[in-house]
């Protein structure tokens, strides 16, 4: 076990571009300002904000203005509550200064059956109960696929592709179906978008082999290895650890997807995040790597 100088000292100077905080309509930790003091105090460089159904590149800018020493960052997910596949909104963010383009997240047609699937059974999750309240009003709308009726790339995604390209912004495949993503990447890729996450490729829903990994990983795409995946038990630190292996070093970057309100402080997890991956054999290097190097190059060049 490593002590706690040295994770500290890992910490310092690193970057999660998966976090959650308030306002938000599902129940969070800790608001933009809280959490951006927070990293900040752990010696972070800095995070990016994530709602899954409003934008976060302006609140972004006002907590940089806000909190001193700290970089903080936003996007847009391409939900229903945006739009859903609306270039205009993505237009929007790249003016604005935003960094992600997250896909479909929870109105995914790949996520949906998921929801359904809580309908009338006691204690759903937070996401699930917040898209369930939706859907009793009405105001779910529909699941959200890049595919149309006969299986093509809808024209749509192809002009977010553009623009992506055109603002050098990244890419997030959200939890669109491994099938989905890889035509998405492929597609992206062949339009010039240069900066590409898989997000949580772990993820129950989004979870992908370890061939259709290694596939990517020829793409030049990056995989955000989720914190959040295994303390819920979703995956294990072994099987993060191989698919990193598999994949190498520097296609991977290392995420929480923290800031719920029942886990602990998304800069505890990352902290423990790092601890478990060096137990798992994980050189002090390559840690620097996948929590500063790998995120520059995203935020950056």
């Amino acid at each position: 076990m490593q002590t706690l100088n040295n994770i500290k000292g890992l910490l310092r100077g690193a970057f999660d571009l998966h976090v959650h905080s308030a306002p938000d309509i599902v129940p969070r930790l800790l608001d933009d300002v809280e959490l951006a003091r927070l990293y900040r105090d752990y010696g972070f460089g800095g995070f990016v904000i994530k709602n899954h159904y409003s934008p976060t590149y302006d609140r972004a800018y006002l907590v940089r203005r806000a909190v001193d020493g700290i970089e903080v960052f936003g996007g847009v997910v391409l939900n229903n509550s945006v739009g859903g596949l609306n270039p205009r909104i993505v237009y929007v963010a790249g003016k604005s200064g935003a960094k992600i383009i997250w896909f479909p997240t929870v109105d995914s047609a790949n996520e949906r059956p998921s929801l359904l699937s809580w309908r009338g059974k006691p204690n759903p999750p937070a996401w699930a109960r917040t898209q369930l309240e939706l859907y009793e009003r009405g105001l779910l709308g529909d699941a959200i696929s890049i595919l149309d009726e006969d299986g093509r790339i809808k024209p749509e995604v192809d002009e977010i592709l553009d623009i992506i390209r055109e603002f050098n912004m990244i890419l997030a495949t959200g939890h669109l179906s491994p099938s989905e993503s890889m035509r998405l990447v492929r597609r992206a890729v062949e339009r010039g978008v240069k900066k590409i996450i898989i997000t949580h490729p772990e993820f129950p829903t989004t979870r992908y082999s370890i061939e259709q990994q290694r596939e990517l990983a020829g793409y030049g795409v990056y995989f955000e290895r989720c914190y959040e995946s295994i303390i819920t038990g979703r995956a294990s630190i072994k099987d993060v650890a191989r698919a990193i292996r598999e994949t190498g070093i520097d296609r991977n970057i290392l995420s929480t997807d923290l800031g719920q309100a029942h886990n602990e402080p998304p800069p505890q997890g990352y902290a423990k995040f790092i601890e478990e991956l060096i137990d798992e054999g994980f050189a002090i290097d390559e840690i620097e790597v996948m929590t500063k190097e790998n995120q520059r190059k995203l935020l950056y060049e």
